[in-house]
């Protein structure tokens, strides 16, 4: 597709970005009102399909919240420090990793299957299934776990760990860029395995490579993937997958990914140019992908991917939100898709991705709630006519780690400090229609 013609396309179906503006109505008692404490650094809140919520614990553990009560015993615990087991490949926690990510199959009520994303005991990437107990809903098989996908991490920060199902029943993963400052492996923008560095750090890790790890799958970092993960294990290799390491896969590639059919591009990769995607979520209303992408010196920034438009490059390292990133030289660069938004890292310092409201308070529909892990601001935006306005609505208060909703739709917040919040307002309009727009 020609560089104009992709470009207007593009805008046609994101209306441009977002501005600031100087009048918006946010209804009086919008909050955050408690529900559960006493939580062990939770990063986000899940739910299967039923009343029940499931609390991401980064330490390892996968807590049950039922009708406002923690329940004692956790679903899932890769904690060896507390009693747990560790999980297949081992398990390492501790600053950027973790057990970082849970997705319920869309059919868990009839097969049981979750997903979860943990960083191994080399700390590497392992995206792995398990099923729930035939026994106790309440409790996962921990024998039923095997690995799904792997991938080779340069250094120990930017692992991403996100996974929502879409609804057109693909599981979409988020990877940070491998670490480190301004991506020096080049992750983001390298798509073809045939192109990555193997200088010094970047390097593929012998113990990765030397268990079945694929040296490839490092070009799958800075990526957000999309991948199809049956119930039924083993299916044939798909062709430019890069996440397996063998001559079978756990999943397989969905026909409509822009890279699929041996491209010369790993298969998996439905978008590019992130620096760490640690929280996306999936509308849905129209399964639009939001993108909260934390950024390195100067910009932190909130991406949109509209439902099934694969290929978008959103520019790092070459960019950092709607500017180019002055740490790197970039030449002969593709067309970059900007931001809906973006902060100055004077507003915010690391972005926690959130949801689009779909939820029983009918005035906050279609608005886009996310918040700052270091300022603890919160943020909401939303699409006016031709324009996305964003404002600050609350501005500090806790660690924003991530976010969930419940089976109604109902906005869940998690702070890291160990509570689980719930978005509360009577009603409202959060944004009107002829303001006074600035930049």
């Amino acid at each position: 597709m020609p560089k104009l013609l992709s470009h207007l396309l593009f805008c046609t179906l994101l209306l441009g970005p977002a501005h600031r503006a100087s009048a918006q109505v946010l209804p009086d008692d919008l909050r955050f009102e408690p529900v559960v404490s006493g939580l062990d650094q939770p990063l986000g809140v899940r739910h299967a399909g039923d009343n029940r919520l499931f609390v991401i614990q980064q330490g390892g553990q996968l807590r049950i919240m039922e009708n406002g009560v923690l329940l004692a015993e956790p679903f899932l615990d890769f904690d060896v420090t507390e009693g747990g087991t560790a999980p297949p490949l081992g398990f390492t926690t501790g600053g950027e990793r973790g057990l970082l990510g849970l997705a319920f199959h869309p059919d868990y009520a009839t097969n049981g299957f979750f997903f979860v994303y943990y960083t191994d005991g080399a700390g590497d990437t392992v995206v792995a299934r398990f099923r729930r107990s035939n026994g106790n809903p309440d409790r996962a098989d921990f024998g039923s776990g095997e690995v799904v996908l792997r991938v080779d991490q340069d250094f120990g920060n930017h692992n991403g760990g996100d996974l929502h199902f879409g609804p057109d029943g693909y599981l979409y993963i988020g990877l940070g860029d491998g670490g480190s400052g301004n991506d020096p492996c080049n992750r983001g923008q390298t798509l073809d395995p045939a192109n990555l560095d193997n200088g010094g750090s970047c390097a593929a890790d012998g113990a990765f490579t030397g268990n079945g790890g694929d040296p490839d799958s490092r070009a799958l970092l800075g990526k957000m993937l999309r991948i199809e993960a049956p119930v039924n294990p083993r299916t044939r290799q798909a062709n430019g997958t890069c996440g397996g390491g063998g001559t079978d896969l756990n999943y397989s590639v969905p026909g409509g990914n822009p890279y699929a059919g041996g491209s010369g591009a790993c298969a998996e990769v439905f978008a590019s140019g992130l620096r760490n995607p640690y929280r996306f979520s999936v509308d849905r209303e129209n399964g639009d992908l939001w993108i909260g992408d934390v950024g390195q010196n100067s910009r932190e920034e909130i991406s949109r991917v509209p439902a099934g438009l694969g290929g978008l490059n959103f520019g790092w390292r070459c960019r950092e939100g709607f500017i180019a990133n002055g740490a790197v030289s970039c030449s002969d660069t593709p067309f970059f898709t900007d931001p809906v938004i973006d902060h100055p890292r004077t507003e915010a310092r690391s972005i926690t991705g959130g949801f689009r409201y779909r939820g029983p308070i009918r005035s906050l529909h279609g608005v886009v709630f996310y918040g700052d892990f270091v300022t603890g601001r919160q943020f909401a935006l939303q699409r006016v006519g031709e324009q996305w306005l964003g404002r600050t609505w609350r501005d500090s208060g806790g660690a924003p780690a991530g976010y969930g909703e419940d089976l109604a739709g109902n906005l869940y917040l998690a702070d890291y400090g160990g509570t689980i919040f719930r978005l509360e307002a009577t009603d409202g309009v959060i944004f009107t229609s002829g303001m006074e727009i600035g930049e």
